[in-house]
């Protein structure tokens, strides 16, 4: 179930769909209800922060509920306190900033996200460098893909830099897969690598 089907609710709400999930949305705006309903599997109209109203929605029995509530935080809020008493396991909630993604936690919400700020940082490091595709996971850890640096061109796996490691090559015109140790390096090929931010940006300007 997702509560709030804004831009970033229902966008949610589209890809699980197309990936075969059946998605049950909510939002207290009837335009934004009838706009999701073609999108979606279900969407109803309904005020969210209502802990009765919810269980009968069966939102206490829903294997996983966003709360997609992100620009009014006081709603946000007092729908995950709605949802968390309700019992239910799998809640994820967006954040719009740090104050917010703090009181979530408080509140007891599994999963916060903050996907303005996860874009920012990713799109700055596709800019900043000769990244193709950028994931971070941690401050300590991220995934780049990205075409090996010509230095690197005829050396082995084994050559690359301290702090980086080789997850997976792509040929020209092949499929990515994990590369032997003394797999050498060929104009053409990708790399998807491993390490650190600050690793991965110095890797992606030699």
């Amino acid at each position: 179930m997702i509560i709030g089907l804004g831009r970033f609710g229902l966008a949610l709400g589209e890809e699980l769909v197309n990936a075969g999930v059946e998605v049950l949305g909510i939002d207290r705006d009837e335009a934004t209800v009838t706009k999701a309903s073609s999108l979606i599997t279900h969407a109803v109209i309904s005020e969210t922060t209502s802990a009765e109203a919810l269980r009968q929605l069966g939102v206490d029995d829903a294997e996983r509920v966003v709360i997609g509530i992100g620009s009014d935080m006081g709603a946000s809020l007092l729908t995950a306190s709605a949802v968390m008493d309700l019992g239910v396991k799998n809640v994820w909630a967006k954040a719009d900033n740090d104050q917010h993604a703090k009181i979530l936690t408080q509140i007891g919400v599994h999963h916060v996200v903050r996907p303005e700020r996860d874009t920012g940082r990713r799109v700055a490091h596709l800019i900043a460098g000769h990244l193709q595709d950028y994931v971070e996971f941690e401050s300590d850890f991220a995934l780049a893909k990205l075409a090996p640096p010509i230095s690197l061109h005829g050396k082995t796996v084994k050559d690359f830099p301290q702090g980086i490691t080789v997850v997976a090559i792509r040929p020209a015109g092949g499929r990515f897969s994990t590369p032997q140790p003394d797999y050498r390096i060929q104009s053409g090929d990708l790399v998807i690598v491993a390490g650190t931010a600050q690793a991965l940006d110095e890797f992606s300007e030699r």
